[in-house]
């Protein structure tokens, strides 16, 4: 039987010392969520990090523009952002309609609070494997959700199922400066079920539900599941769990694994942008 990679039970262990933390600055810290549009997963993930802010003393503010707004009004928002300094951090929840240019609004976004990690200034640290940048809050949460379980990463061959520049190529990039062995795989990729099945971890980002059945993995794998889609009313990975649960050793489950994961370490990169 496998052990489940339980990212709620970190979030929870590591609440109160969150709590602490942001209290010894001396100062309420705030997060600005820029939130473009209507859709039900945005107002899911945006809720979830809206509680957790709550939960340990950080000041969410929630700012919502219509679908049909101009790139222009949102960075001038943005920009007004940055010089705010008690604004500490700030995201644009993804996806944003394809009529706007997500690079150009990202890249508007201060780097010194860049806490999802996604302008081209952390994405170069994170190129490059220096210090000084965010790590994207996905990333970084399968980092310290592989650290928390004690699962090394040097030398070890990892396969990422997906390239988005969301998780993909960034959690690519930060594996590499961890010294694992870095195979990634997509749509195009030819005998799949041969990279997943050799892997050490396997961490699947495609967005389609129970892609990832017994057919692509082997025994002894830790399997790191990104994917959340709505099946029949209730949320499901990219991997079919009850498929390959007696299989691997270690799997994260859907919802409760990465999805948690992403919540803390968002708030660990506001942190460290507050101490900055």
């Amino acid at each position: 039987m496998s052990k489940i990679l339980d990212g709620k039970v970190i979030k929870m262990e590591r609440k109160e010392k969150f709590r602490e933390a942001f209290a010894e600055l001396g100062f309420v810290s705030t997060l600005a969520i820029i939130q473009i549009g209507n859709r039900e997963d945005s107002n899911s993930y945006i809720a979830s990090k809206k509680k957790f802010g709550t939960e340990i003393g950080v000041k969410v503010e929630h700012i919502i523009f219509p679908e049909n707004v101009h790139e222009n009004e949102i960075i001038a928002k943005i920009t007004e952002l940055n010089d705010d300094k008690n604004v500490n951090g700030i995201i644009v929840q993804l996806p944003m309609p394809v009529s706007i240019d997500k690079d150009k609004v990202i890249d508007s976004i201060n780097p010194k609070k860049d806490v999802d990690g996604l302008t081209s200034t952390s994405l170069k640290y994170l190129y490059e494997g220096k210090e000084g940048g965010f790590v994207p809050a996905t990333t970084l949460g399968i980092l310290n959700l592989l650290d928390y379980y004690k699962i090394p990463l040097e030398g070890k061959k990892v396969t990422i199922v997906g390239r988005s520049s969301l998780v993909g190529k960034p959690t690519m990039l930060a594996l590499l400066n961890e010294d694992a062995t870095v195979t990634i795989c997509h749509s195009k990729t030819l005998n799949l079920k041969e990279h997943t099945q050799n892997a050490d971890i396997l961490i699947v980002a495609i967005g389609r539900a129970k892609f990832i059945n017994h057919e692509f993995v082997s025994s002894g794998q830790i399997v790191i599941d990104v994917g959340t889609n709505m099946v029949d009313g209730k949320i499901v990975g990219d991997v079919d769990f009850d498929e390959v649960f007696d299989i691997v050793e270690a799997i994260t489950p859907v919802p409760g694994g990465v999805g948690q994961m992403t919540v803390l370490s968002l708030f660990e990169n506001v942190l460290k942008s507050c101490k900055k």
